[in-house]
């Protein structure tokens, strides 16, 4: 009876998963209750020991709760409020979602699905963005969580949460258009400079786009290695004499980030760039100040508001760096930056052995990593509800295809 209850609550957990992956790419309560109910079947299904040892068998398993346990143990000297600790240990605890799928051992055809799902809400999230610039749905669908209409032809997501699952999306395909040698390796090729083309010129916003950049250096390299440097070589040639030319055809957004820089006023006019540079530099004194083990999960806001209450600028309440690394650094110190590195360079390891079997899942959470470890530069994306999930997800989804037999 035990067996059957366990088996009948394993396919509930990878239907579970299946529509976590869908749900990336939709409105975010989606993911939410998705998560919660994966976490709720988890739990009542039992089999403890057996989810553990698969855990503790799983080296990127481990790395990631020795981070989630130092944020844990960083709420308990931590310099911030209650409230902000609680809320932001909360929002570090979906780096659990990684070993609990990774424990429900899921198989091969999950995995398979898993992405299929992923790839599937992406193509409608995309889909729409497309329908909106030729006007044949309105602009408001699915911008009820949005302010406005400003961020671009975009639906259920801010703009830098757009374009990061879109440059994901882009990196995927590309990536089965190099592995199938197929007719419909043409069809992922076009998708993906549809891809490009929206996240570039429909959607402005520019974590998305330098990530999509790196990817269109990076895949080059990785699949063709030095073949690629002439090919490089002459695009770079191409662009010094043509970049008159070719300006028009840069995105918007992309070019303006120098002008907000030399623009922004600490105290008269913030631009979005420069309050960037602004808490970079900020959290940067702060963090000389602790640089061992930091002040704490939740700390930033107080820390900062004490901080610039002797500098003259508007920008007072900061809750996060928009830096993923700077905000470990400031939360955890030195010890906490290591761990986060180690996590992604466990992952990355992970990822070269799960090709050995499976070259998809393999290049697929390369993907993953260097969206999440890029876009890190820019974003605090282990907070964000979005990108944090996605991370943690897919990371879980394709981190089970790891085996100690391949390693």
């Amino acid at each position: 009876m035990t067996k059957i209850y366990q088996n009948f609550m394993k396919k509930i957990m990878n239907a579970l998963i299946i529509f976590a992956c869908f749900s990336i790419a939709m409105p975010t309560a989606w993911i939410s209750v998705a998560s919660a109910f994966l976490l709720f079947t988890w739990i009542i299904s039992g089999d403890y020991s057996e989810k553990f040892r698969v855990i503790i068998k799983n080296p990127a398993a481990v790395s990631v709760m020795i981070l989630f346990c130092l944020y844990l143990i960083a709420t308990i000297y931590s310099s911030g409020t209650f409230k902000d600790s609680s809320t932001f240990l909360l929002k570090y605890a979906k780096l659990l979602i990684i070993p609990i799928i990774i424990s429900i051992a899921i198989t091969k055809k999950v995995r398979d699905d898993g992405m299929k799902a992923f790839l599937l809400g992406t193509f409608i999230l995309l889909s729409i963005s497309y329908f909106k610039w030729l006007g044949i749905i309105p602009m408001d669908l699915g911008l009820h969580d949005l302010p406005d209409n400003s961020q671009g032809y975009l639906a259920f997501k801010n703009r830098i949460a757009h374009n990061i699952l879109m440059a994901f999306f882009m990196f995927v395909l590309l990536s089965k258009a190099y592995f199938e040698k197929t007719q419909w390796r043409w069809m992922w090729l076009i998708i993906a400079l549809l891809t490009l083309i929206d996240l570039m010129y429909l959607v402005g916003g520019r974590s998305g786009q330098v990530i999509a950049l790196s990817f269109v250096i990076f895949l080059p390299l990785y699949f063709y290695g030095r073949k690629a440097y002439k090919y490089f070589l002459i695009a770079a040639i191409t662009i010094f004499m043509l970049h008159k030319q070719l300006e028009p055809f840069m995105p918007g957004r992309l070019l303006e980030t120098s002008q907000e820089i030399s623009e922004h006023k600490s105290d008269e006019h913030l631009t979005s760039a420069g309050i960037r540079l602004e808490m970079y530099k900020n959290t940067l004194l702060l963090i000389k100040q602790s640089p061992l083990f930091g002040y704490g999960t939740g700390a930033l806001r107080s820390e900062y508001s004490k901080l610039t209450n002797s500098q003259d600028t508007l920008l007072k309440d900061v809750p996060n760096p928009h830096n993923q690394y700077l905000l470990t650094f400031f939360e955890l110190g030195i010890v906490g930056l290591t761990a986060l590195f180690y996590t992604f360079f466990c992952f990355w390891k992970t990822s070269n052995i799960i090709a050995r079997s499976d070259k998809y899942a393999g290049m697929y959470l390369k993907g993953v990593i260097l969206t999440i470890s890029i876009g890190a530069m820019f974003n605090s994306l282990l907070l964000d509800a979005t990108e944090g999930k996605f991370f943690c997800v897919l990371t879980g989804l394709l981190l089970s295809a790891y085996t100690q037999k391949n390693a």
